[in-house]
């Protein structure tokens, strides 16, 4: 099982240990986990650490634990510290520690007054410490597997700053000087050694996502609708220091009635479906402070099985409450919000998630449909012709219109746990398949499979054993889907089984009956968010799994995008038609010689597939219905830590 920690000891072997021992091990244990090197600040911050922790860790009992850069479940964000025993009452208990090596501190001036969420420190602008220590509880109390054993305490520790240099609410809080305090403190929490099992299931975690995630979001509807970040953190959802300096950015520029655009990319799993619906939240949370127009803010969406999804889950929390999400592209040319009348209805701030999905008339609407805009996209996850959000599109429009566009990115890898190495190895694969390996020390879990019954059946163990979420995704090959009679078990709907509509033969004799998930205003809800997904009884497409995630994925890698001669090409069958033109259009327009077709049609399907293999959270299972691509990614799988079965 993948690590979730650079280091672990006891404190005995902790205390025993020279601070440059503990370094070495750390270092080494880091690179192990992340794939990557400690960064000369990180090591400065923990030389600076060690000495300090080490007197304050002098009264805690000789078998309490010491957890280093524990990975969150959820994301790659890391805890400096989490020390596992039992509470005087003898409960298991673990304690969250984040450290600071700060030697001077400002709040910031922030005319939105968000609790000092950012502040600067040693001249650098950081998250408060408050904020991190609660997004770390919040996170573990619902988002790992073993919330359910332990109770979570958070703390910080400023050990260079003078006391009461920051205000601390909601999180215990020590400074220069109080390591002995410190190490009392500790020791009323931590009073005896945690159990074997107890520290078993700590450090083997998992996300264990359920329904809670959006669960949550119902529950503290009302102080979400305000735009409370503390709210977030408590519950899990805690924003990243990057995406709170957006947050801001853009809530200023609304205040001060700046007309501007703002386009930000990021790549899967960088956060930016979660980060659009918070920007509304806290948008419209502070609508006093707005312009006097009744517009206050709104979020667009292309994505009708992510909107319908969101929808039940607002209306969930207040009937009607789902006005504030409107489809940016209807398909007719008007009603859409980056459709029809320029200026009826404007709001004070307009947000487009999957904007790259956008055509140049979708994007030249929603840059005046308000003062302040905002599209979130990815142009690697442009999945057919017709879409045309570019980033050379987007400057063009705002140039011509005289709108000032500011670009900015979302650096950081939330979603899938291998984080930045993983995504640089599906990108290899992908663009330059000659030098794909597998990176050592993956902390992800992917395996290609020859046999799609046994990648089922371990899915199956996934989400009986561990209470994980799976799902199945497909390429668009094969059968075309009905969407007239989208729930009916017919032809043109049977992805995987026999017989096919394509008349492959594939699975002959397996017994298998699988069907692409067809109905976007129920199905996909059920699928996606109420757990549905792990009948495995059907599968997504392209389209059905964009904004997406689970656990673990399956994917069936279809005979549109083979491996030939050393490099990828067009295969035998597409059967997705949507768009002008569709892919199955390009597909025989390259069969005609048509080279622009073909670069293109390949372009698409490397998006659809970085698409596909990121799904995952914890693992991706790959199952290929073209054997000479099989045999190429079972090499790749089985290079390193991956597994080829």
């Amino acid at each position: 099982m993948a690590r979730n920690f650079a280091l672990v000891k006891s404190i005995a072997e902790f205390q025993g240990l020279r601070p440059e021992e503990i370094m070495r091990e750390l270092y080494n244990g880091f690179q192990e986990l992340t794939g990557e090197q400690m960064s000369s600040e990180q090591v400065s911050a923990w030389h600076g650490a060690l000495p300090h922790l080490q007197k304050a860790f002098a009264l805690l009992p000789d078998r309490v634990l010491v957890v280093l850069e524990y990975t969150l479940p959820m994301s790659n964000e890391r805890i400096d510290v989490v020390l596992l025993g039992c509470s005087p009452e003898g409960k298991a208990q673990a304690v969250v520690l984040e450290l600071k090596g700060w030697r001077k501190v400002y709040y910031l001036n922030n005319s939105l007054d968000l609790d000092n969420d950012l502040v600067l420190a040693d001249d650098e602008v950081r998250q408060h410490p408050e904020l991190q220590v609660l997004n770390y509880v919040g996170k573990l109390n619902y988002s790992h597997s073993a919330a359910d054993r332990f109770a979570f305490v958070g703390c910080t520790w400023l050990y260079n700053l003078p006391p009461r240099e920051l205000t601390f609410r909601r999180v215990d809080a020590f400074w220069q000087g109080q390591a002995e305090e410190f190490g009392q403190y500790l020791r009323n929490h931590l009073a005896g050694p945690v159990k074997e099992e107890d520290a078993k299931a700590f450090l083997e975690g998992y996300y264990m996502q359920t329904p809670r995630l959006l669960e949550a979001i119902r529950k503290n509807f009302d102080a979400l609708r305000q735009g409370a970040i503390d709210a977030l953190s408590v519950s899990g959802f805690g924003p990243s220091e990057e995406q709170v300096k957006l947050l801001n950015e853009v809530q200023k520029a609304v205040e001060s009635g700046e007309r501007v655009c703002y386009l930000v990319q990021g790549q899967p799993g960088s956060g930016k479906s979660y980060l659009a619906v918070l920007m509304l939240l806290r948008s419209l949370k502070n609508v006093g402070q707005f312009h006097s127009q009744n517009n206050v803010a709104v979020l667009g969406y292309r994505n009708n099985r992510l909107i319908n999804t969101l929808r039940k889950v607002f209306r969930e929390c207040s009937p009607g409450l789902d006005t504030v999400l409107k489809f940016y592209s209807t398909g007719r040319g008007k009603n859409g919000l980056a459709e029809g009348d320029l200026q009826s209805p404007h709001f004070c701030l307009a947000i487009y998630d999957e904007a790259q999905r956008m055509t140049e008339k979708n994007i030249r609407v929603a840059m005046q449909r308000a003062d302040v805009t905002v599209f979130f996209y990815d142009e690697a996850q442009i999945l057919n012709a017709e879409e045309e959000g570019w980033t050379e599109n987007f400057k063009k429009i705002a140039e011509e219109l005289e709108i000032d566009l500011r670009e900015r990115t979302l650096s950081g890898i939330y979603r899938v746990q291998g984080g930045a190495a993983y995504h640089g190895f599906v990108e290899t694969v992908l663009t330059d398949p000659s030098q794909a390996k597998l990176p050592e020390g993956l902390n992800y879990d992917f395996r290609v499979f020859t046999d799609i019954r046994e990648m089922l059946e371990t899915l199956r163990q996934k989400a009986n054993q561990s209470r994980s979420k799976v799902a199945l995704v497909a390429a668009f090959t094969e059968s075309p889907g009905d969407r007239e009679k989208p729930l009916e078990k017919s032809l043109k709907n049977r992805r995987i089984g026999c017989p096919l509509y394509s008349g492959f033969n594939h699975y002959k004799d397996t017994g298998l009956d699988i069907y692409w998930l067809m109905d976007e205003k129920e199905q996909y809800p059920a699928f996606w968010y109420g757990g549905q997904s792990n009948d495995l009884t059907h599968c997504a497409s392209i389209y059905g799994c964009q904004g997406f995630e689970a656990d673990y994925v399956g994917v069936v890698w279809g005979r549109d995008f083979c491996f030939r001669n050393a490099q990828w090409e067009l295969g035998e069958n597409c059967e997705d038609n949507i768009g002008r033109p569709s892919l199955k259009q390009l597909f025989n327009q390259a069969r005609n010689g048509d080279r622009k077709a073909r670069v293109l049609a390949l372009r698409l399907l490397i998006n659809r597939y970085r698409i596909f293999l990121t799904r995952g959270i914890h693992g991706t299972y790959v199952y290929c219905e073209d054997e000479a691509t099989a045999r190429f990614l079972r090499e790749i799988a089985s290079s390193k830590g991956g597994r080829s079965l």
